[in-house]
């Protein structure tokens, strides 16, 4: 809500909102901790002027095909986007980016993203109940042979480390976000040392992208995906502007995205804004001006 925030402090005239509301799945251990923290932001949503009534409500669960739904009604909106992908899970942003990357009706589109001042405290798991490793959903891609995984480094790679030791032929790229915030970066290498246990072999390479740095992404993905080209698959484990360049990769590719979906995430996955201050931690990403793809392979 942040970008939002930042446009109303800014004058910007917004022609149309849509917003969803994403209800994980009921945790009684955290279910006062959500109820309260919802009525805070619906309070501060309505303080600034938002209308609580035009919220779409939607499961964090919800099939494909309402996702879909939702991206298309977002794209009959307008021709010019924004799409603020901080609070979106990955089941979520990834079908709706596609939708409006490929509209001819979307001719300017934009990407918006918030950094958050923290996470949860260490002792603290992120996320509960975590789904088997699978293709997210609109997403299996291609078949590929000989797989060469691209890797955003995050905080959920045990599914992946459990894949990975199966699959003995896995070559493993490792975007590793750095520089990072202190609050990140321990929880970051603990998942790179996480995946090294079982890989002493040189099959993983890693390779230091900027956590807020969508482009960099993108073309460090081109520059392993080759000229002429190899098919990769994408886990997109990491921040959510390296998930976005993964996305944009694959929608044109056809490159399977694998990911392991949390049922229940913690109260404060994330905290408060960077520096307390969203005119800086609010990051924007144009993805398409006037119709042109600029993040065309």
């Amino acid at each position: 809500m942040s970008s939002w925030e930042e446009m109303q402090n800014s004058g910007a005239t917004l022609k149309k909102e849509i917003f969803v509301e994403i209800l994980d799945v009921d945790s009684e251990k955290y279910r006062d901790q959500i109820r309260t923290a919802l009525d805070v932001r619906r309070n501060h949503f309505a303080h600034l002027g938002g209308n609580l009534a035009a919220i779409v409500k939607m499961e964090l669960m919800d099939e494909l095909f309402r996702i879909d739904a939702f991206a298309c009604r977002v794209k009959d909106a307008g021709d010019s986007i924004i799409l603020d992908i901080t609070s979106f899970p990955k089941r979520f942003f990834f079908p709706i980016l596609r939708v409006l990357a490929r509209s001819q009706d979307v001719q300017n589109l934009l990407l918006t993203y918030t950094s958050p001042e923290s996470y949860a405290p260490d002792n603290e798991p992120l996320y509960e109940n975590i789904e088997p490793w699978r293709a997210l959903a609109g997403f299996g891609g291609a078949e590929i042979l000989e797989a060469q995984w691209i890797v955003s480094v995050g905080f959920l790679v045990e599914s992946l480390r459990n894949y990975s030791v199966g699959a003995q032929d896995a070559k493993m790229k490792l975007l590793i976000p750095f520089p990072s915030s202190l609050s990140s970066l321990q929880r970051t290498w603990a998942s790179v040392a996480n995946l090294e246990t079982d890989h002493r072999d040189g099959r993983l390479e890693k390779f230091r992208v900027d956590p807020l740095d969508m482009s960099a992404a993108f073309d460090r993905i081109c520059q392993i995906a080759g000229n002429p080209f190899r098919p990769v698959a994408f886990a997109p484990f990491g921040p959510k502007p390296t998930s976005a360049a993964m996305c944009l990769f694959a929608i044109q590719k056809n490159s399977p995205v694998h990911y392991s979906q949390p049922m229940v995430y913690h109260p404060e996955y994330s905290r408060g804004v960077r520096n307390n201050n969203s005119s800086t931690a609010v990051s924007a990403y144009w993805v398409k001006h006037e119709g042109e793809n600029l993040y065309a392979v």
